[in-house]
């Protein structure tokens, strides 16, 4: 779930931020590798937890939203256009921020809602 957040806070706070700094001072920081590294980083954790889940009888449902969440992270690597990419990766976090914070509620015995 860490890394979810974390993309999603590099989705919303890059834009902000190259707002209110000189303009192209946050080009390097914008490239689409970053965007490569999340998705590095996000599919093994994201597949473990499924498969783990999974294996301790998780709802299908759940393994279904990792991969959603995991497939609109690769699609905003894979497109063109920035206002696109941040749009399908942001809904990728989510949706695996989402799923994991399911399955850990699930996991601690609080209902998920």
């Amino acid at each position: 779930m860490g890394i979810s957040i974390a993309c999603m806070l590099h989705c919303l706070a890059l834009p902000v931020a190259a707002a209110l700094l000189p303009f192209g001072a946050l080009g390097s920081l914008a490239e689409n590798h970053w965007h490569w590294l999340f998705v590095v980083l996000a599919a093994p954790v994201s597949i473990l937890a499924a498969y783990r889940a999974h294996q301790a009888g998780a709802p299908q449902g759940f393994t279904v939203a990792v991969g959603v969440g995991l497939g609109l992270l690769l699609c905003g690597v894979l497109v063109h256009g920035h206002l696109l990419q941040v749009a399908l990766t942001l809904a990728g976090a989510l949706t695996l921020a989402a799923a994991h914070l399911y399955n850990l509620r699930r996991l601690s015995g609080l209902r998920p809602s």
